[in-house]
């Protein structure tokens, strides 16, 4: 068997990864949060956590810390006596608990605040915050090198919004994996718990996002079973970003096809191919353009002219670009290991892996 070469021109952009999972801790806005699970939600400081046995656990009064992370990337906070503004940034992990999280310079008043007060040393402490956890509702904001842990509560002033997940049009997620049911969700006709149940979905199931919207107080989501299937609503709280082969949730929308249409491709090479049936296998160059989250379309210059392009999504092979004139060949797909063995009516192709999510 030939080994596949794949060139990278350049480096491939990933999509961010993200959830629109409603925090039980945080209040987020209407459809940030979606982008991000931080964004737009208020905090209460619980205790500082150092890892230095001498300090211990520093616990305070958590009306006089609060925390707001803006959805613009800007953060307001109230350190005893004092106010604080700057920006803040972070980039979850494929479930969106966890992952990096940093502040900007941060700007304070300098007021005298009375003893004990933390006003001082989380003003200076927080440059040096590098990740997040979301855990039992509590957000915990840990220091470089050990250095400590910030531990935030939910910001009980601040009124809880509810939000409405955003399609992939829009920058929100491209899939959805079915969460938090015991049985099964119910997928219904219409954005109504009284309409008729279309079918029911086991968790786990991943979807497709075709957008969400609020009725009868609450948020459904008009979701397809991915592969194909009945279309219908399902409530958007049993619903949380799919996570991909390549470890992040993919969001925004797919334009893998339209950039290969360009010849904008992330990376070019060659596979093994053969036309025909009974034909050893040779060598075929390819152009991969790619979406994030193993969304990709990869175009074959074909040995005898003309192309063929493959799509992927989620790093699965699901079509080809078949036409009348090439007899509309049956597309085929299995795995091996890495490798995708596709055939295209009597075409047969091997792509690995890397080629599809990139690496």
């Amino acid at each position: 068997m030939k080994r596949t070469m794949v060139r990278e021109p350049w480096s491939v952009v990933g999509a961010l990864a993200c959830t629109v999972a409603l925090l039980t801790g945080g209040m987020p806005d209407a459809q940030a949060a979606n982008v991000n699970p931080l964004a737009g939600t208020s905090w209460r400081l619980l205790a500082f956590q150092s890892m230095d046995d001498a300090t211990g656990t520093v616990r305070t009064d958590p009306s006089r810390y609060t925390m707001r992370l803006n959805s613009d990337g800007t953060v307001t906070m109230h350190l005893d006596c004092n106010l604080a503004n700057g920006t803040w940034t972070a980039e979850p992990s494929g479930d969106g608990e966890s992952g990096r999280f940093e502040f900007g310079p941060i700007a304070t008043t300098h007021a005298l605040c009375p003893p004990p007060s933390m006003d001082a040393r989380i003003a200076a402490q927080s440059g040096f915050v590098r990740s997040y956890l979301l855990k039992d509702g509590r957000l915990h904001l840990n220091l470089m090198a050990d250095g400590g842990v910030f531990v935030w509560a939910p910001d009980p002033s601040q009124p809880r919004v509810k939000s409405v997940p955003v399609a992939p049009e829009d920058g929100g997620p491209r899939n959805w994996k079915v969460s938090g049911v015991s049985g099964v969700l119910n997928l219904r006709e219409r954005p109504s718990a009284t309409a008729r149940i279309v079918t029911g979905l086991a968790p786990g199931t991943i979807l497709d996002n075709l957008g969400c919207q609020h009725a009868e107080g609450r948020a459904w989501c008009d979701v397809q079973r991915f592969g194909g299937g009945p279309r219908g609503y399902a409530a958007a709280e049993f619903l949380k970003p799919a996570v991909s082969p390549d470890g992040r949730a993919a969001t925004g929308p797919d334009d893998s096809a339209l950039r290969a249409g360009q010849g904008k491709f992330d990376a070019k090479g060659s596979i093994p191919c053969a036309q025909v049936g009974g034909q050893p296998m040779t060598a075929c160059e390819f152009g991969v353009a790619r979406a994030g989250g193993g969304y990709a379309t990869v175009v074959v210059n074909r040995p005898h002219g003309g192309t063929r392009a493959l799509f992927f999504r989620m790093g699965v092979a699901t079509g080809a670009d078949t036409s009348q004139a090439d007899g509309h060949g049956e597309f085929r797909s299995t795995k091996d290991g890495d490798l995708h063995l596709i055939r295209v009516g009597d075409e047969r192709y091997e792509i690995p892996d890397a080629v599809v999510l990139g690496g």
